[in-house]
């Protein structure tokens, strides 16, 4: 794979302000780079729309129509809505991208809400680049009980493993339900909520897919509340039979805390996904993994917490490529936070010390880390309400990194949603552990190119696992590069 080392051509233009503490500095890079949209933002989602290599920026605006930036390449942005066809997609919530037919292109659903009354959902097909409206045909609208549902947050995998995406839509208000379309590989839709077990009568704010358990079948975490208390979360362990069973109390993660945002990864490099979640009320709370889909609950390792917040936006990546996952939280009440991951158990918030990157008095809705300018540094963008959103350039400069883009060429989704990476250094040390998912902490998608913090000094041993089972291995992968793995 063509190696690609750009830097935003913006930083040379004009002063801007830099910090850095610990290896780690930011630089606001918002306004000249065309991405400073200030309306009433909920969330993000990153995804490569137009397949040029560059991941490109959706902005769900609860208020208004949402916004696609597509990525020039160059450290700048353009606002294609209208050229693409989402114009009139309208109000917004968290939306999310994934390629529902496996023809290469990433498709976008839209669940609406709603400004004065409740809107029906939206699903556009990507036709080369531009999106066109196929919600009626797919039937996905968000129908519950024969009328519109107020839909906050939608997820996307392949439940089932017959290699198409499936959507699960997160429902809030009383007396609905949460909605989960099977996707039956000719552009339509069935409604399986009742018969998978998965309805959640309860007010959702966001849900995220993810194998707990280490069996290949993507399970589901549901993040519930409504004021002024939380309700239980939970998490639908999938059986592998098209039905699932809420074993969130079992598993120690029904958190009552009016979760609104919740995000799985690997923070202790041992091939297990963990979970952080992300309250209105009470202590935002880690939970690490055993391996079975069993957490224990070590809120008290993450150090320099703030005790009076709304947390809302968490999303995890490597920021000094040390190899250790970081996190940033998206506070909705004073300013956000940087927690440095120490290697040791224990994270460390240095949001003191990164000013630039708090977001004082703003309240921050979604958030999410990625590789804007492919050199292989995770930058940041921050959605906020009733504020200018926030595009901060990581200035780090080191071939301590790699990055990895799958292909589901066989049996497996196009988009290799579900998919499984470990990267072992030559004495076959487990040095980093990712799973490929559509959604992640609040109204928000991470993007599907998986980056890895490595020593340059070293080459790497790469498993892929793609969801239908397929193993490849690619042995001594040099760092500093944007590998492509195909099944």
């Amino acid at each position: 794979m063509k190696k690609v080392f750009l830097i935003f051509c913006i930083s040379l233009l004009m002063p801007v302000l830099t910090v850095s503490a610990k290896n780690v500095s930011f630089k606001d890079v918002s306004e000249k780079a065309g991405v400073a949209f200030k309306g009433n933002g909920k969330g993000v989602a990153v995804a490569d729309y137009n397949n040029d290599g560059y991941l490109d920026i959706l902005i769900s605006n609860k208020g208004g129509g949402l916004r696609l930036y597509k990525n020039n390449g160059n450290g700048t942005f353009t606002d294609v809505t209208v050229e693409v066809g989402l114009d009139d997609a309208g109000y917004c919530l968290g939306a999310v991208f994934g390629d529902i037919d496996n023809d290469g292109w990433v498709d976008l659903y839209v669940p609406k809400g709603g400004v004065y009354e409740i809107e029906t959902n939206r699903l556009f097909k990507n036709v080369n680049g531009k999106f066109v409206d196929i919600t009626e045909k797919a039937g996905v609208a968000g129908i519950v009980d024969g009328k519109p549902a107020f839909s906050y947050g939608a997820a996307m995998a392949d439940y089932d493993k017959d290699g198409f995406l499936d959507i699960y839509v997160a429902n809030y208000g009383p007396g609905t339900r949460n909605i989960l379309y099977r996707n039956n590989g000719n552009g339509t839709f069935t409604d399986v909520t009742d018969k998978a077990g998965v309805a959640n009568r309860g007010w959702s704010w966001s849900a995220t897919w993810a194998d707990v358990n280490g069996d290949g079948y993507p399970d589901l975490y549901v993040c519930n509340g409504r004021y002024p208390a939380g309700e239980p979360n939970r998490l639908y362990i999938n059986k592998g039979n098209g039905t699932f069973e809420d074993l969130a109390v079992k598993a120690g993660v029904a958190d009552e805390g009016w979760t609104l945002g919740a995000a799985f990864a690997d923070v202790n490099n041992d091939g297990y996904l963990d979970l952080y979640t992300s309250n209105y009320i009470g202590d935002n709370n880690l939970y690490i993994n055993d391996g079975k889909g069993n957490f224990k609950k070590v809120t008290s390792n993450i150090k320099g917490a703030p005790k009076d917040h709304w947390g809302k936006g968490p999303s995890f990546g490597d920021v000094n490529n040390d190899g250790w996952l970081d996190l940033y939280e998206g506070d909705c009440k004073l300013a956000n936070q940087l927690y440095i991951n120490k290697g040791n158990g224990k994270f460390e918030n240095i949001a003191q010390s990164v000013p630039v990157i708090k977001c004082e008095t703003v309240r921050t809705k979604g958030t999410v880390f990625a590789d804007f300018n492919n050199d292989g540094q995770l930058d940041l963008y921050v959605v906020n309400w009733g504020a200018a959103n926030k595009l901060f350039l990581n200035e780090a400069k080191n071939s301590d990194w790699l990055e990895i883009k799958l292909v589901g060429n066989g049996k497996s989704n196009k988009d290799a949603i579900g998919a499984k990476i470990y990267v072992y250094d030559k004495k076959g040390k487990l040095m980093g552990f990712r799973e490929v998912v559509t959604a992640s902490g609040f109204c928000s998608q991470p993007p599907k190119v998986q980056h890895f913090g490595l020593s340059a000094k070293d080459t790497y041993d790469v498993k892929v696992i793609f969801p239908s089972g397929k193993e490849v291995v690619k042995k001594d992968v040099k760092t500093a590069q944007i590998l492509t793995i195909s099944e």
